[in-house]
């Protein structure tokens, strides 16, 4: 069994000790700035938002086993403003094109001779997914140009809601210098009562955020069983050059998504990564589930390693199975 990435968790997936490390901090950056002219409260930045690909193979017997991974994944937890794209192994995504000064998508499609409903539908990042508007376009921005391969290739494109405002938070006190017995005693009881009233204000948060996204992950996980139980006429097998196009469409999609972006790749994995470009998987966390080779599960952690990705993990069948929600939303140091 390979996995680079076994976190510890809490309940519901998330790390345990997370408000632990978060109280740290307010410690930290409390002592660094001093007290004067600061207020007496913060507001809390909660973890990013996931932005979460995941790519799935369409042959005869696989789709229906992966896509209810899927699903556990969802019920497990969600973030707030989370973005879930779910796309199918395919032979060729069309071109990729680069956004120049003066473009939008209207004059792209045009220029490409497809409708602007068919390219916007290929390019779910420039829209409400990422809390845009489809006519605000930037140079340099990846556009995927359809081809007539890629019909139907998205299977699922959502968007988690807002959920509740993050709560304010106390500033933790400057510790004193050359404090006495007396000082330091008090000091020590004001930072514990202020650690408990934070952790208390944030675990109610988090509570009041989990019930706000609770029918969204229902409507997800209901869509999900509905795909799960239509196959899909046709689907070829992957191999390299399919792994080779579906990555690239991954990875253009999720550039124009924020927050802790993650390539789930629930199927196709044994036939190997190719050649990924240096810094390809930049700021992307990449895992590789249902991995029964060895081999293929070292080629791709070397592979995403070299790529630049955040991080890889490559989990076998039974690691899937038992880690597969755990991996996907753990909150890696510094993202």
């Amino acid at each position: 069994m390979s996995s680079l990435t076994r976190p510890g968790q809490g309940s519901r997936g998330r790390p345990a000790g997370w408000v632990g490390s978060l109280i740290a901090l307010l410690a930290i950056s409390s002592a660094a700035c001093g007290q004067g002219g600061l207020s007496s409260s913060e507001v809390y930045s909660p973890p990013p938002t996931l932005a979460l690909v995941a790519l799935v193979d369409p042959s005869s017997g696989r789709l229906a086993a992966e896509l209810h991974q899927l699903q556990d994944v969802i019920r497990t937890t969600a973030t707030p403003g989370e973005a879930v794209v779910v796309m199918i192994l395919q032979p060729s995504y069309g071109q990729t094109y680069v956004v120049r000064s003066g473009d939008s998508l209207s004059k792209i499609a045009s220029g490409h001779n497809i409708s602007l409903a068919a390219l916007e539908g290929a390019n779910p990042q420039l829209g409400p997914l990422s809390g845009r508007n489809w006519k605000l376009i930037h140079p340099n921005e990846q556009v995927i140009i359809p081809d007539g391969a890629a019909q139907g290739a998205l299977l699922l494109v959502s968007r988690a809601p807002a959920g509740p405002s993050p709560p304010n938070l106390i500033r933790l006190p400057r510790e004193p210098s050359n404090p006495t017995d007396f000082q330091r005693a008090q000091y020590n009881r004001t930072v514990a009562s202020d650690n408990a009233t934070n952790a208390a204000r944030i675990a109610a948060w988090r509570g009041e955020a989990d019930r706000s996204l609770q029918p969204w992950q229902q409507q997800v996980v209901e869509e999900l069983g509905k795909k799960a139980v239509a196959p899909l006429p046709g689907a070829r097998t992957p191999n390299q050059q399919i792994m080779a196009a579906s990555l690239v469409a991954g990875l253009t999609t999720l550039s124009g998504l924020q927050g802790r972006r993650l390539l789930l790749l629930l199927g196709g994995g044994e036939s190997g990564p190719g050649m990924l470009a240096p810094r390809s998987f930049a700021d992307v966390n990449l895992v590789i589930a249902n991995l029964a080779d060895s081999k293929a599960a070292a080629a791709w952690t070397s592979a995403g390693t070299n790529a630049g990705a955040a991080s890889v993990s490559a989990l076998d069948p039974a690691l899937t199975k038992l880690q597969l929600a755990q991996v996907v939303n753990h909150q890696a140091p510094g993202q």
